[in-house]
C-alpha cells in the first residue's frame, strides 16, 4: 500500500474519507515501478473546501507523488470530495502508466519474448547431425 499523508484545509477528514483515499491511492501501487516502491515513494494529499471558488469547483483534491526524483501532481475540483478523489486517481493512473513505460527497459521484454519463442519452435537438425537414437541423418 502507498502511505499518504492527508492534510485538510477548511475541511474535516473523517475516518470514512481517509479510508476511501487510502483504498483509491493504494490501488495505484501496481503502476509504480518496483524500484520506486517503499521508502522512495512519498505521497501527500491535500483536501480543501474553497467556498469562495465557483459552485461546481468547491471541493478540491490535490495529490503530489515523489518517485525517485520525479514529481507527479494531480489537482481536481468538483462538487463532491469523493468525485474529486476519483478523478485525481484516474489522472495519476495515466501519469504513472506513462512514467513506468518510460523507465521500463524494452530489452528485458525482448529477451523474455525470445526465450518464449525459442522454446516454442521445433529443433532444426543440421546435415550429418546425430538422431536421438544414435543413427546419422542423411542429407536430403
Amino acid at each position: 500500500m502507498i502511505a499518504c499523508s492527508i492534510t485538510a484545509r477548511n475541511f474535516e477528514v473523517d475516518g470514512k474519507m481517509r479510508e476511501y483515499i487510502e483504498q483509491k491511492l493504494g490501488s495505484l501501487e501496481k503502476y509504480v515501478p518496483r524500484r520506486s516502491r517503499g521508502d522512495n515513494l512519498v505521497c501527500s494529499v491535500v483536501l480543501e473546501d474553497d467556498p469562495s471558488g465557483r459552485e461546481d469547483n468547491r471541493y478540491v483534491c490535490e495529490v503530489v507523488m515523489n518517485l525517485r526524483g520525479s514529481k507527479l501532481v494531480s489537482r481536481e475540483g468538483t462538487v463532491n470530495m469523493y468525485a474529486a478523489v476519483d478523478i485525481v486517481e484516474a489522472k495519476l493512473k495515466a501519469q504513472l502508466v506513462k512514467y513506468k513505460e518510460k523507465r521500463t527497459f524494452g530489452l528485458r521484454r525482448g529477451r523474455m519474448l525470445a526465450q518464449w519463442l525459442g522454446r516454442r519452435q521445433a529443433p532444426v537438425l543440421e546435415t550429418g547431425a546425430v538422431e536421438p537414437d544414435g543413427t546419422e541423418q542423411e542429407a536430403a
